[in-house]
């Protein structure tokens, strides 16, 4: 099942043009967790697909039946951010823009956080 899971996350990562590096930024999880389970050296736990969904843009649900641990009790653990749906969605987005354009998108997202500092 491992490499079954592995096999799907690569998948899913490719789809949407994440790198190991970013689904690990986005989910708060170490780079090193994301590689393991890519290889299948590790297997994945309720709390890992919890962070990674989002990230994903896939339903904790659907991810946790994939690692087929649907039929397990998953973690009451709060999620690693709050919107974390948004943040795996702005994370994909990002991650397919021209770097101009991710510039930008950096400048923006600053000059918010600017903005609720001054508030």
């Amino acid at each position: 099942m491992t490499q079954r899971f592995a096999d799907i996350l690569q998948g899913l990562m490719d789809n949407r043009g994440l790198s190991p590096r970013a689904v690990s930024r986005a989910s708060a999880r170490a780079e090193a967790t994301i590689l393991q389970l890519l290889h299948g050296s590790v297997p994945p736990s309720p709390e890992i697909v919890k962070d990674i969904a989002p990230v994903l843009q896939i339903p904790e649900a659907d991810l946790l039946v994939i690692a087929d641990l649907a039929t397990r009790q998953t973690s009451s653990r709060p999620s690693a951010y709050r919107n974390s749906t948004e943040i795996g969605e702005l994370v994909s987005i990002a991650s397919s823009l021209a770097d101009g354009q991710f510039r930008r998108l950096i400048d923006v997202a600053r000059s918010l956080k600017a903005e609720d500092l001054n508030c």
